[in-house]
């Protein structure tokens, strides 16, 4: 299970909630460790997951009649599934008012060739259907007021990463239902990981390196970065995940070609199973000089600085403080960059101010146990180079681990 459940109880009550009401992709798959159609195309709207704070009352996931065949072989948690009819089969739907519920979908029913015998596979979607495909909805929203109704929820409050939808719940019946915005409470619970999800973690941090190798292996004088770029997706592509990015420096190569004796940052994402790896590394074409080295050095020692102190209840700023000291005494002063941040589902996984909330207003980043964490370290100077160093770690109830492997030093091609 992704989900932590705990955490999101305990969250929850922190913020006096009755249930999580999931509208975005991300935070669906969290709930309910389904990723469907809808789900993978990024379409809001179309479903949805409820979570109640009352452990007996049924969580629930709302989607399309024709995703359940895909529940038989990625099955969810979730104990009430709600489908509706699939938008494009309601045009002009007509229905007779006194014997109709007007709230009803049409289920889909796709015929079945008499005499012959049904694949095992076919024999369980219809089972499938049978459970949860026939009382259908006429669409998504009227199947999470049934969700809402199964979990009398009708007067709850509810936190949601899109309150508009709770506004539509009252437009169609479910009047005294509170709606508290939740963007970054979701984010508050999923940076505490589950066990499942820092096994999904460490195979995206270890596909994610090694797609980043592929890169460093093209790097060679004269490569331009759309060869470094494209080893870089197609080994993602091969090993199973999906590439996001992989930058060198604040906007690409500043020769757009690889330039020997210039050091250069490398900075990897890419996703599993939508599950996100990140990191840094520093490569040279040539021999480097004495002060590339000084700093690489300098930065292998904060590197070490971090993994010596990084533990639960440490602050991003002391983290910070410690690790830039270390970095001066060594030989590189003017360092600016130590930065933690939180890796799951997102890119940066804990609670980041939206709208008009301004930086700094969540509080320090606080070092927690479970949670998967990047320490980023990037640094570019002006008609000099770029360096990076970032990996990823596990904190342990008493210091952290590393998924990656920590290979700080310079590659030297």
């Amino acid at each position: 299970m992704l989900l932590n459940k705990s955490r999101a109880y305990e969250i929850m009550d922190k913020y006096k909630l009755d249930a999580l009401l999931a509208v975005t992709p991300r935070n669906i798959y969290y709930l309910t460790d389904f990723s469907g159609f809808n789900n993978r195309t990024q379409r809001s709207f179309y479903e949805y997951a409820l979570l109640p704070r009352n452990e007996n009352a049924p969580a629930a996931y709302v989607t399309t009649a024709v995703e359940l065949p895909r529940l038989n072989d990625f099955p969810t948690w979730v104990p009430n599934i709600q489908t509706y009819t699939h938008p494009i089969s309601l045009s002009n739907r007509d229905y007779d008012s006194l014997t109709e519920d007007p709230e009803a979908g049409m289920p889909i029913n796709w015929p079945i060739r008499k005499q012959r015998n049904l694949p095992e596979r076919e024999r369980q979607w219809l089972e499938l259907k049978k459970k949860f495909g026939e009382k259908i909805s006429a669409s998504p929203l009227l199947a999470l007021k049934k969700a809402i109704k199964d979990a009398s929820l009708e007067k709850a409050r509810i936190g949601s990463d899109d309150p508009r939808v709770i506004l539509w719940l009252k437009e169609v019946g479910i009047e005294s239902i509170e709606g508290i915005e939740a963007t970054n409470i979701f984010r508050e619970i999923r940076m505490v990981k589950s066990p499942d999800e820092i096994k999904l973690l460490t195979e995206a941090a270890k596909i994610n390196e090694q797609a980043m190798q592929a890169a460093i292996d093209s790097v060679d004088e004269g490569v331009e970065w759309n060869e470094i770029e494209s080893n870089f997706f197609k080994k993602m592509a091969n090993l199973g995940g999906q590439g996001i990015y992989i930058t060198a420096g604040p906007g690409g190569l500043p020769h757009n070609s690889i330039v020997p004796g210039k050091p250069i940052m490398l900075d990897s994402l890419g996703t599993y199973k939508l599950y996100h790896g990140d990191i840094g590394r520093t490569v040279i074409v040539g021999e480097p000089s004495k002060e590339i080295l000084k700093r690489n050095r300098a930065m292998m020692a904060g590197w070490e600085k971090a993994i010596e102190i990084i533990k639960p209840g440490l602050t991003g700023t002391k983290l910070t403080t410690e690790v830039l000291e270390v970095m001066d005494s060594k030989g590189f002063p003017g360092f600016i960059i130590v930065t933690p941040h939180s890796i799951g589902l997102e890119h940066t996984d804990h609670p980041m101010p939206i709208g008009f909330e301004m930086p700094g207003s969540k509080g320090d980043f606080v070092f927690l146990e479970n949670m998967v964490v990047n320490v980023d370290m990037p640094y570019h100077e002006y008609a000099w180079g770029s360096m990076h160093l970032e990996d990823t770690l596990v904190i342990t109830s008493d210091g952290c681990r590393a998924i990656t492997s920590e290979k700080t030093e310079i590659v030297i091609k």
